[in-house]
């Protein structure tokens, strides 16, 4: 187990990562604490880390493979309070996971990558509810031919499957995973298409686009984007959904605004937020939130208005995001 940082830490905010990537040895998979390809029989580019229980829940990631092979070790950290956030990176049936003691204390993601990038199918995810774990889908985010069509169709089979929320993370690829996947696919003869795709495509910007299709089409079919755990002993279910809705805003407004994005105010409350020991219900009901660092009046009523689903300055924020 070692302590990370992950790429998008506003998108997934854990503290450590158990294993390393599964998949079946044969597929390209997806690192979701770097958001890189990982090509067939790569092994970890570390050292396994210490199996010293910590003496604070902390948030955990979990690959499939060391789901399997460390369930006792699990069950000390479920048992100690803290949180899994389990990645179906390869097969893996629910009575193989520790059963939650708390609310959300075990996550389950399944990512989602395009065929395109030697992505496989979307395994079956209502299973995992009766084992007392939220599963949900991590959308990788790559450039694809028709990416909105590709958005809109993964949604459908998200919601299909079972899915209680999406994740939606845009892929990192450095130049020679994109040129490593034109040789394969254009041969020797070429393909004007795909280079333009890979090479001249602002990636930046086409995520952008994914990630704004992502919501539209999470409302419409009725998925969630927040991350609703892993929950601990220290941070509930409730508490950390809120801090997690604040840092994907807190990552759009950057996104729509730049230099001049407010999204700073809502990534340090949320920080302190997860940090705290404050129940978010509790703040709420005795209009108690400036309790918690960075709850300034501007951050107090985007909270209220963005879990409350409508009010200001939610409303507003949301009609920018979602507009084309």
């Amino acid at each position: 187990m070692r302590r990370i940082e992950p790429a998008f830490p506003d998108l997934l905010p854990v503290t450590h990562r158990l294993g390393w990537v599964s998949g079946d040895g044969t597929n390209v998979v997806v690192d979701p604490v770097e958001m890189r390809l990982v090509p067939p029989g790569a092994g970890p580019p570390f050292r396994p880390g210490e199996r010293t229980l910590s003496h604070r829940p902390i948030r955990v990631l979990v690959h499939a493979s060391a789901a399997r092979d460390e369930r006792s070790f699990l069950g000390e950290l479920v048992a100690g309070g803290s949180g899994l956030l389990v990645v179906l990176d390869a097969p893996l049936a629910p009575e193989e996971l520790p059963d939650a003691l708390l609310p959300g204390q075990v996550v389950v993601l399944a990512p989602q990558l395009a065929e395109f990038w030697g992505g496989g199918l979307l395994p079956e995810l209502a299973c995992w509810s009766k084992r007392g774990a939220v599963a949900g889908v991590l959308l990788v985010l790559g450039p694809v031919p028709d990416p909105l069509v590709w958005v809109s169709r993964r949604m459908a089979e998200a919601a299909a499957s079972g899915a209680g929320f999406v994740l939606a993370i845009p892929l990192r690829l450095p130049p020679e995973e994109r040129r490593r996947i034109y040789e394969l696919r254009a041969g020797e003869s070429g393909n004007i298409e795909l280079e333009n795709l890979l090479f001249h495509t602002d990636l930046g910007q086409l995520a952008w686009l994914m990630e704004r299709e992502t919501s539209r089409v999470a409302l419409s079919v009725g998925l969630s984007e927040t991350l609703p755990g892993p929950a601990t002993a220290i941070v509930k279910s409730e508490t950390f959904a809120a801090g997690t809705t604040l840092l994907l805003w807190a990552r759009r407004l950057d996104l729509m605004d730049g230099v001049g994005s407010l999204g700073w105010q809502l990534r340090r409350a949320a920080r302190a937020l997860l940090a705290s020991t404050h129940d978010i219900r509790t703040l709420l009901r005795e209009d108690n939130l400036r309790l918690v660092p960075g709850f300034t009046p501007w951050v107090e009523m985007f909270t209220r208005s963005v879990l409350d689903g409508s009010g200001q300055p939610f409303d507003e924020t949301l009609a920018r995001w979602l507009s084309v």
